[in-house]
């Protein structure tokens, strides 16, 4: 499946829960599933929520029914993609689930089957709140313990994409990787400075 998005998938395209929200909201669940080893399957369905998650979305308000909207709307556009990228009537299930609870205050129980993937929507959802302003992000309502450690490079993500439009998912992954190539090589760059090897990193 190619994950691009378009404007026409969302019920209302905005900036604050439109195409770039969600390219980033996928691309955490991509660092955590790395960060905090889920399987690969829970990756992929977790993934596959996050493309879906914030479509049938009527304003940017609050709202507590979008999660139920878009399984009701959304997902039977996009089913037999997902099943092509390797999900079973069981991880449909769980997508179900995860983007119905990803809009409620509920938190499912940890003993659900559930809770892993819904836990990695809603705390890769929650890494991009830098984008509704003051407060923000509480680290404290965070559920996977790798999340927390994240929130610094979720929050450049989003400096770094907020005034622009990805026309597709690899265009948003080459802007990502390439940052993250240039801030690793300032990272190394500063550490040589201080220890006066200057000249390697020229």
């Amino acid at each position: 499946m190619i994950f691009d998005l378009q404007p026409e998938y969302f019920n209302h395209q905005s900036e604050v829960h439109g195409i770039m929200h969600t390219y980033r909201v996928m691309h955490n669940v991509l660092l955590l599933s790395s960060e905090h080893n889920f399987s690969e399957q829970q990756f992929k369905t977790a993934y596959c929520a996050a493309f879906i998650h914030d479509m049938a979305r009527m304003h940017d308000g609050y709202c507590t029914q979008h999660g139920e909207w878009a399984v009701k709307e959304k997902l039977q556009l996009f089913e037999n993609d997902f099943k092509n990228f390797g999900l079973s009537d069981a991880h449909i299930e769980e997508i179900k689930t995860s983007v119905t609870y990803h809009s409620l205050h509920q938190e499912l129980d940890k003993a659900h089957p559930h809770y892993l993937v819904t836990a990695l929507l809603k705390d890769a959802d929650a890494l991009d709140r830098i984008r509704l302003g003051f407060p923000g992000l509480d680290p404290e309502y965070l559920r996977i313990q790798k999340s927390k450690s994240l929130i610094e490079v979720a929050e450049r993500n989003y400096f770094l994409t907020e005034k622009i439009i990805c026309k597709s998912w690899n265009e948003f992954s080459e802007i990502i990787k390439t940052d993250s190539r240039e801030n690793s090589r300032r990272k190394m760059r500063n550490i040589f400075q201080r220890i006066g090897w200057r000249k390697i990193m020229k």
